[in-house]
Formats: structure tokens, C-alpha cells, sequence
């Protein structure tokens, strides 16, 4: 597996995977990071699915652990067990070290990446206190397999380097992860660098436990398979951050038309197709304000004066043919013109097939009431992480499981 044709067998046979996997990566982290909700909404969504992953760490790491203790963990975030505690602690501390990493070779990141507070030599046995490594110490022997990284994946893409990286890797550790906490932290660091913190949500260590924790007999049908998986996943994550989206902006309450620019919208990452326009400050301040859910109306105003500001400024949007004005059920609203990017072929379907007969003015909108709606405040709902139906709660007799 180490020799380099081998690998560039695979990135010939896998590129389309690959190709879409990276895509779609990148396009969740796009929409991650645009996505108009409060800060601490994606902090929830994510620490869920970090605790999902801290588990299968555990387990995945230390074959002390039995899998059928998870549930009270992933219950509480709290367990009887202390290997668990230990294990599962350890990986949120060297997550949250993450952004402190500046090196980027790979055996300095291996003697960085494990957070070890308590590395000092122990001048006694304890059944529960060494069970992590008190070294981060790169080996020699696998300081010369990172060595030979650059030559044998030059040409490759990053992610094709990564996967194939963590391939040869895992070959260099017999196919297992027991005691393997640099390996598994890598990975999920090196990910984080590629595409930020929603990668948080990829369970790869899940899927790691459930079918890579043996000797790979066909590491091709290997690597299919986990490609396939993180697509899956990926595509999941985007259904969820929909969700949590709508509800933000309470879209079944929505008009029609408001309904199809705010699907635009999600669908485009939050982007806008102004990036080569000149825009006056006060003309970006309101297209910042329109590209939270594509569309403004009098209710996004709080009064006459704020309205009478932003006069010059939806003239302007309005005469560049970024806003468009529409009426619908008596109310005028500046919508995002999604025919932008028609011009280059794409996104016909959001098309408003009555712009060239739309008569309405800047003074039809001005016109109009400010009246801010009473909304009643709603708490967003963030989506359980998925828990593998493999792992069955049971009721805890004894302190150590």
C-alpha cells in the first residue's frame, strides 16, 4: 500500500468521488459560515456532534472501553466510567487547541495535537490514570513514513493527499487504532484546516469503529465506502442547517414569492453576484440585510427616519438590478433579483418570469407603514446528532461498568 502507484491507481479509479466529496465539503462549509442564525445556534449544533464523536473516540482509541457504556455518556455528557471521562476530556481539550497549531509538518503536529497536561513521569502505578500516553514524542520510524509523504503524494489534491495520508498511516499502525489518539486527532485537525469546524459533524470515527477498526483485506472497496459515507453525511448536515434556517426566519409564515428567493438564497450559500459591482457603504449595509432571508420589507425597518436613510441606497440596488420590487397579497417588498446568475446559465428555476411587466417604484415601497409584526419567540430546535442503533442502553451495576 505504501508504494505510489498503488495510491495513484486509487485517485484514477476514485477521482469522481473525490471530486464531489470535496464539493460538497466546501459548499457546507461555505453555508456553515454564511448562514444568517445566531452564533451560539451553531455552537449548540456542532458541540452536539462533537460529543457523538468524543465517544466513538473513546472507544475507538481504547479497547478497555465497552461500547454498550456509551449511552449514559451521550445521555448526559457524564460517566461512571472514568475511562471514558479520561479519554472523552482529553479529545475536547485537543480540539479546543486546535486554532493555537501553527506548525505544519506532520511530525510536529503529532507531538502538539494530544493535549496532555499531566505529562510529567508518574512515580507509581495507576490502574486508571496511565491509560492515555504521557509522550506525544513522534517515533523515529513513523517520522520516516511522514518523511516520504511529500514524494510519494506530490501532484495529488489536498484532500486526495489527506485520505491517502491517513490510508498509509493506518497501515503503519497494523489496521488498528488502539492507542492511537495522534492518528485519529490528525485526521479530524487536518480536516478543520481544509474546510473549519463543521467537520465537526463528519463521524468518522464512527464509521472507523463500525467497519475500519480490522485489517482492510480490500482497501479498495475501503475507501469507496468511506467516501460514500462522508457524501451521505455531508448531505444530511445540509438538511439539518436548512432546517434550523427555516425556522429562524419562520418560513412557513412566508409569502410565496418570499418563500422562493429565501430557497434561492440557502441554495446559493448566502452569496451574493454583486462581488464585481461598485456599491456605495449604505447600499452594502442593506444587501447585507436583504441576504439574511432575500428579501426586505417595511417590517425590517423600524421607523420612517431609518426608512427615509435607506432611500439613495435601494434606489441605487434597484437601478444596478440587484433588488427587484414585487407585490403580493398588497405588500410591496424589495426581493434579491435570483435572475443574476441566469445570465450565466444556472438557477433558471428561481427565475420571476413577471419582472418585465413589474411597474413598480422605490416611492411604492416608501409609501407604506412601517408596522413591525408581533412575532412570539420561538427557541430554535437544534437536530440530535444521530446515536448508531448498534449501542443499547443498560442499566449500570457496578462504578467501573
Amino acid at each position: 500500500m505504501s508504494d505510489r502507484l498503488f495510491f495513484e491507481q486509487l485517485q484514477s479509479r476514485f477521482s469522481a468521488e473525490f471530486a464531489t466529496l470535496n464539493s460538497s465539503f466546501e459548499a457546507i462549509s461555505v453555508l456553515f459560515r454564511n448562514l444568517p442564525v445566531n452564533e451560539q445556534i451553531k455552537k449548540q449544533y456542532l458541540e452536539g456532534a462533537l460529543k457523538v464523536k468524543s465517544a466513538w473516540y473513546a472507544c475507538l482509541v481504547n479497547s478497555n472501553i465497552d461500547v454498550l457504556l456509551l449511552p449514559e455518556y451521550l445521555e448526559s455528557k457524564l460517566s461512571r466510567n472514568i475511562l471514558i471521562k479520561k479519554e472523552t476530556e482529553q479529545y475536547f481539550k485537543s480540539f479546543d487547541n486546535f486554532n493555537l497549531h501553527t506548525v505544519q509538518n506532520t511530525a510536529a503536529v503529532y507531538d502538539c495535537i494530544l493535549f496532555n497536561e499531566d505529562a510529567e513521569p508518574k512515580s507509581s502505578f495507576d490502574l486508571f490514570s496511565s491509560q492515555a500516553p504521557e509522550s506525544a514524542s513522534c517515533p523515529k520510524a513513523l517520522k520516516a513514513l511522514f518523511d516520504s509523504w511529500p514524494q510519494k503524494f506530490a501532484s495529488f489534491s489536498p484532500l486526495e493527499t489527506l485520505v491517502f495520508e491517513c490510508m498509509d498511516w493506518h497501515r503503519f499502525n497494523g489496521f488498528s487504532f488502539s492507542g492511537q489518539r495522534q492518528f485519529v486527532l490528525w485526521l479530524n485537525y487536518r480536516l478543520w484546516k481544509l474546510f473549519g469546524p463543521v467537520v465537526q459533524k463528519a463521524g468518522i470515527e464512527h464509521y472507523f469503529f463500525q467497519n475500519w477498526n480490522q485489517t482492510l483485506s480490500n482497501p479498495a472497496e475501503a475507501l469507496k465506502l468511506m467516501l460514500h459515507h462522508l457524501i451521505h453525511e455531508i448531505s444530511v448536515s445540509a438538511l439539518e442547517l436548512k432546517e434550523i434556517y427555516r425556522e429562524q426566519i419562520r418560513f412557513e409564515t412566508l409569502k410565496s414569492r418570499q418563500k422562493v428567493v429565501s430557497g434561492y438564497l440557502f441554495e446559493a450559500g448566502f452569496r451574493s453576484e454583486t462581488s464585481q459591482q461598485i456599491l456605495s457603504s449604505t447600499a452594502q449595509s442593506v444587501l447585507k440585510m436583504v441576504l439574511k432571508k432575500g428579501f426586505v420589507s417595511m417590517g425590517d425597518f423600524d421607523d420612517r427616519t431609518e426608512l427615509e436613510k435607506h432611500r439613495n441606497a435601494l434606489n441605487e440596488l434597484c437601478g444596478n438590478g440587484v433588488l427587484e420590487l414585487d407585490e403580493e397579497d398588497g405588500e410591496v417588498c424589495f426581493y434579491l433579483n435570483t435572475t443574476l446568475k441566469n445570465k450565466a446559465g444556472y438557477l433558471y428555476k428561481f427565475q420571476n418570469i413577471k419582472r418585465a411587466e413589474n411597474k413598480l417604484s422605490v416611492d411604492d415601497f416608501m409609501q407604506q407603514s412601517p408596522v413591525k409584526p408581533i412575532v412570539p419567540v420561538e427557541k430554535i430546535s437544534i437536530p440530535e446528532p444521530a446515536v448508531a442503533n448498534a449501542v443499547k442502553s443498560r442499566r449500570q451495576k457496578a462504578f467501573f461498568g
